[in-house]
Order: structure tokens, then C-alpha cells, then sequence
């Protein structure tokens, strides 16, 4: 009874590390403090484990903010009280440690001298050239201003500031690494909102793409997006799909990129470039409504490699998703030839799997063939390939709603 009863008080010490941390993009003094400027991480599993459980602290706050545009640091626990204080026998979790782990030097744990750096922000400008410039309409602040910026790690002050920045990756990316910015092969881009305090103009740091080069012979180069991240106060207003088309334009017009990919592209990553490659496609000549029932062509795999940088495979989806939207499904055979167009594609990995159902044939026992047979049972491929085919239609329903809005 007894160990039950204090199992039940260590319990109170238990704290949910995802509420615990504060996140806060600070411009103003009187943010600190007000709580509708505060967000928190939606992991924080690479920092304190699978459960996010923190234990040893009662009304335990982790507080990271930072000056909206170098990202200056303010560090800060608070507690209400810790399990030393009550249970001699218990050591709390090392909170502190593990959060210096990944910010870097530099930051402050005095909230007023955090203050006091504010009045530097005037000095922070954007790192690198600028690419483009786009305005997005607010309800309460009127139209605001973007910049998005190339950047590397020549510019001066760069490597400081994009070691605070990549923090937010921890919080924010499920499988998230730092990477070695060092490397010359990267590329940076960065997304600033514009706006002015006391009659200056100031930046706020929106969000951010690393891409890596690689070499691909004889003589060219494959950019490969590795993280890209919109920071949650601006999450929603299209900032994304700004820069995504930002980043394939800047390639565009470079001779010996050869096409863009993305390294284990997140399904809302896929999304996001199906509706980007989408608006950059429509106006391809071989794109053209009148040409999409004839079929994918080899036309449409050159002008999207040649002019926009597009591998088969994203010129391939571009292809589906503008097909359906140039086909009236209520037409019972229009609608019948676009769903076995599209489902032909997604049929690949079946037939894969039959190739290899026919070299097992050669070298397993009938026992061991009966059971790989089973897993490819004819009436659970159609069933798989129509769930298959619906979840991808609605996807690509949502992608031709949103085009349609922007229009």
C-alpha cells in the first residue's frame, strides 16, 4: 500500500515535455510575457525519449526564445517544485543538460538582457540574394511583406545564426539531424517577413530549406532538398509553396542541374510539391488540355526535364493530377479510361512482386511458395490498388481546389 501511495506521488512529478517547452518568436519587450505568442514542439522524443516524459519537476517550463530575426537565445527552466526537495532517495532528470546539448553557446538565461538584445535586431539583415518577393494579406496587420534568400556559408555571421536556427528542427521533424553546413555543396534558403518597429525595418526569420548538390556524371548536378520548415507562427499562409517554387525557379536557370528530388520526402512534403510542380506545368505547352487524354508521352517527360527541372516520376504525377482535373468524371468512359490510366501506374509494385513470385518458383520449397503466394492473393491486389487509387484521387482533388483558388 505504502509503495503504491508513493508511486502516486512520483506521478505528480511527471511532466508532458511537448507542454513543458515554450517556443516563442519574440519582436517586441511585451511579447515575453504575453502567453498568445508561446508555441510548443510537436516532438521532443529525440531529446527526452519515446514517452516525452520529463520526471522530477512539478509546473516544469523550458523556455527557448528568440529575437525574431538573429534568433539570440534566451534559455530558461522554471519550476514549482522539484522531487529532491520532497524524496531524498529520487534524482529528477537533467532537464538543463539536455536542452545545452543542442542549442548552441551563446545565449542568455537573463530575461532582461535578452531584452536588451532586441534593440540589435535593426542590425540583422537578410543573409545572401535575394530571389523573390511576395506579399501575403492579413486580416489584423493589412498586406505583409516576404523576402526569400539564397544563402551559404561564406556570409558572414551565417554559421552562427543557422546553428540557432536548425534548434527548431529538434521540435519539429520527426527524424531530424544536424547537418555539416561546412560542406560547400549546400545551398540555404530562407523566408523573412518585413516589418517595421519605432520607423525601422526590421526582419523576422519565417522559415528555411537546406539543399544538398550531388554530383551526377559526367557533368552535372542533382539538388536534393534534405529539411525544409515554415516555424509555426506563420505555418498555413502558403509561405511553403512560396518557397518550394522559389528554390525550382532558382535551379531552372541553371544549365547543369539535371532535375530536383527530395530526400524521404514527408507526405506533406509530396503534397506540397504535387501542388508547386503543378502551377509550374500547366503552362507547358505539352501539358496543354487538348494533349492530357492521349496519354503520358515522352514529350511531357523532355519539356518538364528540360524547362522546369522535373524528373519522370513528379512529371508523371503533374500528368494524373492535370488529367483529372481536363476529365469529366461524371462521363462513365472518360472516368473508366482515367482510372485504369492512373491505376496502371500504381499496378507496378503488383507486378513487381509477381516477377518475383516467378524466380521463387525456382528455389523454394512448395511450403514456402504457397506462403508467399498467399501474400499475394489476386483479390487482395484489386482491393489494395482501388484503396490505392481513391486515397491518390482525393489528394489530387485537394491540390486541383487549391489551384482553383489561387487563380
Amino acid at each position: 500500500m505504502a509503495v503504491n501511495t508513493m508511486e502516486k506521488k512520483l506521478a505528480e512529478y511527471k511532466c508532458d515535455t511537448n507542454e513543458a517547452i515554450c517556443l516563442k518568436l519574440v519582436r517586441f519587450p511585451e511579447d515575453v510575457d504575453d502567453d498568445g505568442t508561446t508555441f510548443h514542439p510537436e516532438y521532443s522524443h529525440q531529446i527526452f525519449g519515446d514517452d516525452e516524459v520529463a520526471f522530477g519537476y512539478k509546473g516544469l517550463q523550458i523556455q527557448l526564445f528568440y529575437t525574431a530575426g538573429n534568433l539570440s537565445t534566451l534559455f530558461k527552466v522554471k519550476y514549482s517544485s522539484r522531487v529532491t526537495d520532497t524524496f531524498d532517495c529520487v534524482e529528477p532528470d537533467e532537464v538543463e543538460g539536455k536542452i545545452r546539448e543542442i542549442v548552441p553557446a551563446g545565449f542568455t538565461c537573463n530575461t532582461d538582457d535578452f531584452i536588451s538584445l532586441l534593440e540589435k535586431e535593426a542590425n540583422f539583415k537578410p543573409f545572401g540574394t535575394l530571389l523573390h518577393t511576395y506579399t501575403v494579406h492579413s486580416e489584423d496587420a493589412g498586406e505583409l511583406t516576404y523576402q526569400i534568400h539564397k544563402a551559404d556559408i561564406t556570409c558572414p555571421g551565417f554559421q552562427e545564426y543557422h546553428e540557432r536556427l536548425q534548434t527548431f528542427l529538434m521540435w519539429f521533424i520527426e527524424t531530424a539531424s544536424y547537418i555539416d553546413a561546412d560542406d560547400d555543396r549546400w545551398d540555404f534558403f530562407f523566408v523573412f517577413e518585413k516589418y517595421n518597429k519605432d520607423g525601422e525595418t526590421l526582419y523576422a526569420t519565417v522559415g528555411y530549406m537546406t539543399v544538398y548538390n550531388y554530383y551526377v556524371y559526367p557533368d552535372k548536378t542533382r539538388p536534393r532538398v534534405s529539411q525544409m520548415l515554415i516555424l509555426p507562427p506563420f505555418q498555413g499562409e502558403g509561405h511553403g509553396a512560396q518557397l518550394l517554387e522559389a528554390v525550382h525557379r532558382f535551379y531552372c536557370n541553371l544549365p547543369k542541374v539535371q532535375d530536383i528530388t527530395a530526400e524521404d520526402p514527408s507526405e506533406n512534403y509530396v503534397k506540397l510539391r504535387d501542388y508547386v510542380l503543378v502551377k509550374l506545368c500547366q503552362g507547358l505547352p505539352s501539358f496543354a488540355a487538348d494533349k492530357l487524354h492521349l496519354g503520358f508521352s515522352a514529350v511531357m517527360i523532355k519539356e518538364a526535364q528540360d524547362k522546369l527541372k522535373i524528373n519522370k516520376k513528379h512529371a508523371r504525377r503533374v500528368y494524373e493530377i492535370l488529367r483529372l482535373r481536363a476529365t469529366d468524371m461524371s462521363d462513365e468512359e472518360k472516368a473508366r479510361e482515367y482510372r485504369l490510366e492512373v491505376k496502371k501506374r500504381l499496378f507496378g509494385p503488383y507486378r513487381k512482386n509477381q516477377r518475383e513470385l516467378t524466380k521463387m518458383r525456382k528455389c523454394l520449397r512448395p511450403e514456402e511458395l504457397v506462403s508467399h503466394m498467399g501474400q499475394m492473393d489476386t483479390q487482395t491486389q484489386h482491393e489494395e490498388l482501388e484503396k490505392s487509387y481513391q486515397v491518390v484521387v482525393e489528394d489530387y482533388r485537394r491540390i486541383i481546389e487549391r489551384i482553383a483558388t489561387q487563380a
